[in-house]
């Protein structure tokens, strides 16, 4: 399979299209049970949670969550979420396709940043993400309750 960014489309997903990211959600979280994924999806769609995807044809073969919200530190910002290309794809143009579309999405709405996590292990997305400009501003700190 080949592609290029500019066969691919980008755009919003419909809230009764949702569902349909979870193939691709399940293979960017291997270790995650996909029941566990599909019910968190339930979770997160009222709590505002919107998607893009890219598609090639009719395939889906990308898609990046994202979140608005604000915070003291930075006021309103936009949080990709899960942004994720078919390895096959990748280097294709298609992950900066789907986050030039964020990014605008920002600059639309008027948020101050685009503000996003990386796991620490995703080193090719870490070279993506300062290629487009993007700085590590501070650590995510978890902790189980």
């Amino acid at each position: 399979m080949s592609a290029t960014g500019s066969h691919v489309s980008v755009r919003e997903l419909r809230a009764e299209e949702l569902h349909s990211i979870l193939p691709l959600i399940e293979q960017h979280n291997p270790k995650q049970d996909p029941a566990e994924l599909r019910r968190r999806l339930e979770v997160m769609i009222p709590q505002g949670y919107r998607c893009i995807a890219a598609f090639q044809g009719d395939m889906m073969v990308g898609v990046a969550g994202y979140w608005i919200s604000a915070k003291f530190w930075c006021g309103e910002y936009l949080e990709p979420d899960n942004v994720f290309v078919l390895p096959e794809l990748r280097s294709a143009g298609i992950g900066a396709r789907m986050m030039d579309w964020l990014e605008e999405k920002a600059r639309e709405l008027g948020c101050k940043l685009v503000v996003l996590d990386s796991y620490v292990t995703y080193a090719g997305a870490h070279r993506f993400y300062f290629r487009r400009g993007y700085e590590i501003a501070g650590f995510h700190f978890v902790r189980k309750p």
